[in-house]
Parts: C-alpha cells; structure tokens; sequence
C-alpha cells in the first residue's frame, strides 16, 4: 500500500467511524448499548470466514482481547450513551480530542523536536475543537449533558490507548496485518454476544425492529469491518503521529453527519471550528511527509557519506559472514541428516 493509498483508506475509514455518532438517532427506540453490542455481534459473524487464518496464525490474544474491549466494546458503548445524553453534536466534538490525546502520546517519543514540529497542527486541531464547543447546539443540556460529555472523555481515554498500542503491535508484528482485523472482529463478538442475549432478554426486542437491525447490520460491515480493516492497512504504512491526526476526519464526518440528520445548517462557528479540524489534519499530512523525506535524506547521505570506517566494517563483517559459510559447509549433510531422521518428531507451528 502507497502512502496516498494508506491517506485514503483513513479517510474511508474516518467516514465509517463517523457514522457511528449518528446511529443512536437512525434508530431512536432502541437501547443504545443493545446498538453497541449488536454491532460487536455482526462484526464478529462477517470476520468468521478467516477463523482458520486466525487460529493458523501466532496471534497475542490477551492484546487482541484488550484492544476488542477498549477500541469496541467499551468505547463504542460510551458513544452511544454520550450521543443520548448529550446529543451527537457535543459527543463528536468531545471525541475530537482522540488525536490531540494520541498525537502528544505518540510525538512525545520524538523528543522536544517532534512536539514543536506538531504545535501547529494540534493548534489548529484545538482551536477547532474550542469553536465547536461553543456553538450553540442542540441536545438535551442540563446535567444530562454533563454526564454525556463525561462518558465521552471517557471514551477518548478508551480508544486512545487502543489506538497506540495497536499501532505499536502492528510496527512490532507486522505478519499480523493481514489476520488482526479478523482477530478483533472476532473476540469482540465473542464479548458482546452474551451481553447482547442479556439486554434482550432483560428489556425484550425494541420497538421497530427491522430498522434496528439494519443500522446493527451497517455498523457491524461498515464502521467495524471494513474500517477497522483500513486502519489496520493503512497504519502500518503511516507514523504514529500522522495516524494520530487523522483521526481528526472522524470527527468531521461525524459533525457532517449529525448536521444532515438535523436538517440545520451549522452556525458559523460550527463551520469555521470545522475547517480549522481539517486544516490541522491536512496541516499534519504535510509535516509528517517533510519529517519522512527528510529522515530518507539523512539515511541516504549517512549510508554515502558516513563513518569513513563503516565501509571497512561492512567489508570486514561480509568476509567473516562468508568464512563461516565455508566452515559451515563441511558439516552440511550432517546436520540435514539429523534434520531428515527427527522431522517426523518436530512441531510444524
């Protein structure tokens, strides 16, 4: 995958994700957490065709599991409730701290450089946020409110660890990339079925239930499946800190989103907050590529210009490499007879 691919497939992904923040409302008679879980339920049944693969593979399950909690379950949950108790207005614009939060976890591993190099971006980042914020908006207000922002910091504290340490798995065990989206979908339809047989049986089928099912049925393909698969392709192309920022988009799609749904055409703060988020995210796109061309630069000139004792070194290291090929060579059919007699005995994982 390119890096223009990889932009775009975040882009994608950030519209499923923002979709999200308006399911609640798509379906308002049914409980929220039951939309939550039911989604986890689907996601779960569209990643069974690679259970063979996942099993095959060496997958760190206790991880998996975590992130299926904190980058799903939990999170996902905490959304739903932040969108009915404060409106899906004030829920996407809290969310939109998730790569404030991710971008100084991640840029604090440059150093002083990597903060500064961001500043402007993240100014912009917030500075939308802060606009946003102000915007009158409707919702329930009151103390309802308050306890919806609440779950929804909550939420940016969920999904920003997944975020990181996913993105961490992936650069340490990148063989996974092809198998990771699957695992999650997995354990986490693992986690919400009996949740979701509970929910039912404790508060029965929701009123209008087909059309419950069919935003469960798009959320489970859509803002699970296919955009977790995306972000999982797309991260192992990109920085940490440039993920980080695109995350921004979900936070745009989902202002646009909520702003259709209503009917309304946002206020001119809304507006301006809003092209300020994506000015930041395209701000970061930027910087992240001069910091990469740069870092290409200098490992070009060092492999060229470097220690005038590294040519010698390499040279030095290549003939003791070819030197114990030789030696090795006298003791070859040795070794591949040993190898031969005892297969039958070897584990093949």
């Amino acid at each position: 995958m390119t890096r223009r691919t990889a932009l775009g497939a975040m882009v994608i992904a950030g519209a499923g994700w923002g979709a999200v923040f308006v399911a609640p409302e798509l379906a308002p008679l049914a409980p929220a957490l039951l939309l939550a879980m039911g989604r986890f339920v689907a996601f779960g049944v569209v990643s069974l065709p690679q259970v063979r693969a996942v099993l095959r593979a060496d997958v760190p399950w206790a991880r998996v599991v975590a992130h299926a909690l904190t980058g799903s379950l939990v999170y996902y949950g905490l959304v739903a409730l932040a969108v009915r108790l404060a409106g899906p207005t004030i829920a996407v614009a809290t969310i939109g701290l998730v790569p404030v939060v991710m971008a100084l976890i991640s840029a604090r591993r440059r150093g002083r450089a990597g903060l500064l190099a961001l500043a402007p971006a993240l100014g912009l980042v917030a500075v939308g946020q802060a606009l946003v914020h102000s915007a009158p908006t409707p919702g329930p207000g009151g103390w309802s409110a308050v306890v919806g922002t609440l779950l929804a910091l909550a939420a940016v504290a969920s999904w920003s660890w997944y975020g990181v340490d996913s993105h961490r798995l992936l650069a340490a065990r990148p063989d996974l990339g092809p198998v990771l989206a699957g695992a999650q979908g997995l354990a986490a339809g693992v986690l919400a079925l009996p949740l979701g047989i509970w929910l039912l049986a404790v508060g029965g089928v929701p009123a209008e239930p087909v059309r419950a099912l069919l935003v469960v049925l798009f959320l489970g393909l859509v803002s699970s499946w296919l955009a977790v698969r995306l972000w999982h392709a797309a991260a192992g192309r990109l920085s940490p800190v440039l993920v980080s920022q695109l995350m921004a988009l979900e936070t745009a799609w989902g202002f646009v989103f909520a702003a259709s749904l209503a009917g309304a055409v946002p206020g001119p703060f809304a507006l301006v907050g809003e092209v300020a988020l994506v000015a930041g995210v395209a701000l970061a796109v930027v910087t992240d590529g001069h910091r990469e061309r740069r870092e290409q630069r200098a490992h070009g000139v060092q492999g060229v210009h470097g220690d005038p004792g590294s040519s010698a070194s390499t040279a030095r290291a290549t003939r003791s490499a070819a030197s114990r090929t030789r030696d090795e060579r006298g003791s070859s059919a040795e070794v591949c007879a040993t190898a031969s007699s005892s297969a039958h005995t070897s584990n093949p994982a």
